[in-house]
């Protein structure tokens, strides 16, 4: 209960901020939810602690079983995965899972920085950006990360990705 109040208060200060954070009018954001199901006890005796921080439904076995079948876990995802802004529009993701995320532009979708997750998920190749990440581009749990304004330039299609998670994608369609 008191993790769902907070992430609820996480995404009005969010909103909140974009709102009055340029003098010109405020900035509209469109929220993506990053959802993951890791079961603590599972996932930080298998990766470390720290490494899932919510009692998720899935264990650390259950998670490598889907993967190994189905080149990816439902339960980690965006949501929505295909979305509509305009430009002057902010995408804010919202991390509301129990592990660390990450909402990066990619050109083209690709693996991520865990080697291991993309054999397992089919994402061989890395996507380039994916290995320009900083510190800034990590999304804890309960955290959020806000997308640049979109602009003119952006118009047309965008392509979203977890550089951890590769299967975790959204598709965004930006109008004028």
């Amino acid at each position: 209960m008191h993790r769902s109040l907070g992430l609820l208060a996480i995404t009005l200060a969010v909103a909140g901020v974009a709102a009055c954070s340029d003098s010109s009018g405020p900035v509209e954001t469109t929220n993506v939810s990053m959802q993951d199901q890791c079961d603590a006890a599972s996932f930080n005796a298998a990766l470390g602690a720290g490494t899932c921080s919510t009692q998720g439904s899935v264990t650390f076995a259950q998670f490598n079983a889907e993967l190994n079948s189905s080149h990816q876990v439902a339960a980690w995802r965006y949501v929505p995965s295909t979305l509509e802004i305009h430009v002057g529009q902010a995408i804010t993701a919202v991390n509301f899972g129990g592990e660390t995320h990450t909402f990066t532009e990619v050109d083209q979708f690709g693996g991520g920085i865990v080697p291991s997750l993309n054999q397992a998920s089919g994402n061989t190749t890395e996507a380039p950006e994916c290995a320009q990440l900083t510190a800034a581009d990590m999304v804890a749990p309960g955290a959020a990360f806000t997308a640049d304004v979109a602009t003119a330039a952006d118009v047309g299609t965008e392509r979203y990705q977890c550089c951890i998670h590769p299967w975790m994608r959204a598709v965004v369609t930006i109008k004028s």
